[in-house]
């Protein structure tokens, strides 16, 4: 069984992730008083009950103080369901096929010092937006939501039978003379390689 849980800020709380996009919307002149709402949640896949899974949201995975969970297996209407009057397009984020997840890993290991077992946890982050044309909804997406390295948009609700997200991986060596290239070279080097690194390591190891 594939579960999804949703979590969302508390009714009394604000969510500061929308004001914060909205804020970044406006900026960029990308929108202008955007209206959106956000969550954040896991996608957890094993041998779980549902009675295990809000268990789980509500010991683990949300602060109760501050939060509330929405749990259903994935596909349900319930959790395409808008937080908030108005809002019509539904994105969801979540790492690209083989990208490490280390949210998702320290829960699983705390999943299982709970007794209970997860064969494979994945974390994302939803939003909900008003209904926007397609191309400012695919640019918002693609400006402000997701990192296009690393991380993919699914438009509307997810539709998973499984996280059979790791996809085959066939390694590809590629080699670069770092000699002489410029500030800019390095950067993208650093960017498009998935490498993480700052120009000051960059400049480092082309010193080497």
């Amino acid at each position: 069984m594939l579960w999804e849980i949703d979590i969302y800020p508390a009714e009394v709380q604000h969510d500061l992730d929308a004001d914060r996009l909205a804020e970044e919307a406006a900026d960029l002149h990308l929108a202008t008083d955007l209206q959106v709402r956000t969550a954040r949640g896991y996608l957890v896949q094993g041998s779980l009950a549902q009675a295990d899974v809000e268990r789980l949201a509500a010991q683990l995975l949300a602060d109760g103080v501050v939060e509330r969970t929405a749990v259903a297996p994935v596909g349900s209407a319930a959790l395409s369901s808008a937080p908030a009057t108005g809002l019509q397009r539904l994105v969801h984020v979540l790492p690209k096929p083989g990208v490490m997840d280390p949210v998702a890993l320290s829960a699983r290991r705390a999943i299982r010092d709970l007794g209970l077992a997860a064969d494979e946890v994945r974390t994302f982050r939803k939003y909900w937006f008003p209904p926007l044309e397609a191309e400012a909804l695919e640019r918002l997406a693609t400006r402000l939501l997701a990192n296009d390295a690393i991380e993919q948009c699914v438009f509307g609700p997810l539709q998973l039978e499984s996280l059979s997200l790791e996809g085959t991986y066939e390694f590809q060596r590629q080699t670069f003379k770092l000699a002489g290239m410029s500030d800019d070279e390095l950067l993208r080097i650093s960017r498009e390689g998935q490498l993480s690194l700052s120009l000051a390591e960059m400049h480092t190891i082309q010193a080497y």
